[in-house]
């Protein structure tokens, strides 16, 4: 335990501003508030400086800019994406939406790994590489608010708590731990918003 706090007072500001914004997010998507991209944004900036400068994940880094879009995007989508000007309902995948999404995400991963093998130095690269273009699939389901997305993350999210725990983002996997709990939560609440609906 000691260890883990002696790690945790080495660590800089940009992944503390990181964390806490990103746990406002993420508490504010499971509540299915729309402000929740706003500090999705300014976490992702933060944590797109720390992967890049501090903890050599890449492919990581290039995800949070990516975020950065993206949260500008899923604003507009979840409070204009709806029919008659209403907000974009939960919707679910089903079985052949998730073989097919898995498929291309797994078809992807590999592809970019062994196109960008020798041009990219990156910690952990595969599972870094393979996480970014998941988290991807998932940010667009979660913009269309599919409640799959929520699976997804779960699984991420649990591969990120292993990269940054061995990387020097201790924070940072702490937060992806508290980030599976929440998406169990998120998963059942959105669950339930579903089935009201249908």
């Amino acid at each position: 335990m000691q260890v883990i706090l002696d790690q945790l007072q080495e660590v800089g500001f940009a992944q503390w501003m990181a964390t806490l914004f990103s746990i406002i997010y993420i508490l504010l998507a499971v509540r299915n508030k729309s402000s929740c991209f706003i500090f999705g944004l300014i976490s992702a900036v933060f944590w797109g400086y720390e992967s890049y400068v501090n903890l050599n994940l890449k492919y990581d880094a290039l995800l949070q800019m990516f975020y950065v879009l993206m949260s500008i995007w899923g604003i507009y989508q979840w409070r204009k994406g709806g029919d008659n000007e209403n907000e974009r309902p939960i919707s679910a995948l089903g079985v052949k939406g998730n073989v097919l999404w898995i498929g291309i995400g797994i078809i992807t991963s590999i592809f970019i790994y062994y196109l960008l093998l020798n041009l990219v130095s990156s910690e952990k690269a595969f599972l870094d590489l393979a996480t970014t273009v998941f988290s991807v699939i998932a940010t667009f389901l979660l913009i269309y608010r599919f409640l799959d997305q929520w699976i997804y993350w779960i699984v991420i999210d649990l591969c990120y708590v292993y990269i940054y725990s061995t990387t020097g983002g201790e924070l940072f996997a702490i937060i992806m731990l508290v980030y599976t709990i929440l998406a169990f939560q998120g998963f059942f609440s959105w669950k339930k918003l579903y089935l009201e609906k249908i």
